[in-house]
Order: C-alpha cells, then structure tokens, then sequence
C-alpha cells in the first residue's frame, strides 16, 4: 500500500507540515516510518523507529512533538523535537508521571503548611530545601541560642535519606514521597 493513499484534502495538507517539523528537527523519514490520520482527533502523525517519539498535525494545524511513556501509557507533548529529546533522556526508564516526587515543607503541627510544599524529583533536592528554609530561620533568629539551636538541627537534617520528619522550634519540617 502506498503510504499517500490514507491521506487526502487537509489530511496531506496536515502531513506536509509534519514532514515539514521532522525536516527542521534535522531528522530524516526512512523505510522505518510510519504514518497515520488518528480516527478520533483527526490528528495526523508521522512516527519512527529511530525516533524519541512522533511528530503530529492537529485539525487546527498546530505542530507538536509526542512521546508515550512504555511504562504508563502517558503521553507528553513539545513544540520542538530537542525538548522531547531532553525529556526522555532525564527520564529514561521512567516518566514524571511514573517517577516518584519528593515534597518538602513545614508547619506548625496541627496548622495548615506555612508555605506551599514544593515538589522535587529526588530527595536531596527537597532535604535541600529544608535545609536552606532552616538556615533562613537561623539567620532571623531573634536569640544566638535560637539560632544555634536551628544550626544544629539543620545538621542534623543534613543526615537525614528519602522520606523524614523533624520537629524544631514549634515547626514540623518534612519531606514526603508521592507516586
């Protein structure tokens, strides 16, 4: 079957610019390239093997880059193959989606977060954080003993792996694991 013969009217229309992106994305079509119209977004796509993932055309004729995580099913889009490209190599093996986050934050128990906890991708990131928020109080300590006190714990967070929770000066501080 000739690879042209599913496309007609917007449809090749809706390629030409696919074919269009891979040119511009410094990527070549081969014998390994497959393309398709899909039957319920319309959208047209351009995919292969050599490939972090597919180009696509929407009905709308916007232009994007996808990729489909093999673990999770979820997908992600990019405006240029290169993003794509740096995406599935931070996340090799696993996608945002599938890794796990890191949130970190504090509170005074029994109180909503004093701040919004932020999400991290690894747990030092996040034991950092802490760490940098402990050090900010420090240094708005209105006593050397209040201050030498939160330079201790902050050491004291600094031993500390993956998930944990400390309590120093009538605040919580935390780092949790969400999947």
């Amino acid at each position: 079957m000739n690879i042209f013969e599913q496309f007609e009217g917007a449809d090749l229309e809706r390629l030409t610019e696919c074919l269009q992106a891979i040119k511009r994305a410094g990527l070549t079509v081969d014998k390994h390239a497959q393309a398709g119209v899909n039957q319920s977004s319309g959208n047209v796509w351009i995919w292969n093997e050599d490939w972090a993932g597919c180009v696509y055309c929407s009905i709308g004729f916007d232009v994007a880059w996808s990729h489909s995580c093999p673990e999770c099913g979820e997908e992600w889009d990019f405006e240029m193959y290169s993003e794509l490209e740096d995406y599935v190599q931070r996340y090799e093996g696993q996608c945002k989606a599938c890794k796990p986050k890191f949130v970190a934050g504090w509170n005074m128990p029994g109180y909503m977060p004093d701040c919004e906890p932020v999400e991290f991708d690894d747990a030092d990131d996040a034991r950092q954080y802490i760490i940098d928020a402990i050090k900010l109080a420090e240094d708005q300590a209105e006593t050397e003993e209040q201050a030498e006190e939160l330079a201790a714990f902050a050491e004291e967070v600094n031993l500390q792996r993956g998930e944990f929770s400390a309590q120093c000066q009538g605040f919580v501080y935390f780092v949790t694991v969400e999947s």
